[in-house]
């Protein structure tokens, strides 16, 4: 890859949280912009080291002990360190629960859009925000499940071509980076957080829009399950179960179809009130 290491490393500070970064210098521009974006609000997590040698491998450290490991391409090495920069940040927290999901908030009140991958939740994201909600996360939900509250989590919209196709026009926002098909969007109109929770909205892919169906508490919390999340930690499953039920108790829990990503966006923008 040709690399040149970074002389000295680089601290970005992520709410309560720190990462340190020893890289080549064009790699680390890109990450410290969107890294600096994001607030981890759970004091006293470990800190995360990322090195890259001069063949391209990139590892992560947390408390000494390596963490990750994983050779990097000239083509998606900013997706790929990211990823695991948010995977160390979400397997530390204790106290919060994080979910693979979108959240905007919309008159002080969280919305959360759970989905597999491709089931449209940046799409559906980025039309919200372009008829008034504001930003709280595109890939990760962090909840306080003892608030019912849903922090903001800013990473930028990773904006990939056929996300665009179904996107439409973008959000107003500043583009932070890119790394070959994928452009990283930091909306301008974000939230602050945390909002409480009033909506969970399974999207599902294999089904046209329509009208939101209620589902039963129970059915929500075993899709949440099934979806990345606090769950895949076997050492905090018990708190979880707990948080999750929490969280699900409060909020109005529907399915919604979002086979065209468009026409989901625009009934749960008429759902809210939006223009």
């Amino acid at each position: 890859m040709g690399l040149t290491r970074s002389v000295d490393p680089c601290r970005v500070q992520m709410g309560a949280w720190q990462v340190q970064i020893r890289a080549p210098a064009r790699m680390v521009q890109p990450l410290r912009a969107i890294l600096s974006h994001i607030e981890i609000p759970e004091q006293g997590l470990p800190p995360l080291a990322i090195s890259v040698a001069g063949d391209g491998f990139a590892r992560g450290m947390v408390d000494g002990k390596e963490a990750w490991a994983h050779p990097l391409s000239g083509r998606d090495w900013l997706t790929i360190l990211l990823g695991y920069a948010v995977a160390t940040a979400t397997s530390l927290l204790r106290e919060l629960l994080f979910l693979h999901a979108g959240a905007i908030e919309i008159g002080g009140r969280g919305s959360i859009l759970v989905g597999s991958p491709g089931a449209g939740k940046t799409s559906i994201v980025g039309s919200l925000l372009r008829r008034g909600a504001a930003y709280l996360s595109d890939e990760v939900a962090v909840l306080d499940p003892k608030a019912g509250a849903v922090h903001a989590f800013s990473l930028p919209l990773a904006v990939k071509p056929w996300t665009a196709q179904a996107m439409g026009a973008f959000p107003p926002g500043r583009l932070l980076a890119a790394d070959d098909n994928v452009r990283y969007l930091l909306p301008d109109r974000r939230a602050q957080g945390p909002v409480p929770v009033d909506w969970l909205v399974l999207l599902d892919p294999s089904a046209p829009a329509s009208r939101p169906l209620e589902m039963p508490r129970g059915e929500m919390l075993l899709a949440l399950s099934r979806q990345a999340s606090s769950f895949r930690h076997r050492d905090r499953l018990d708190a979880a179960f707990s948080g999750f039920v929490r969280i699900v108790r409060r909020a109005r829990c529907v399915r919604l179809g979002s086979g065209v990503p468009a026409d989901a966006a625009r009934i749960l923008a008429d759902l809210h009130g939006l223009a």
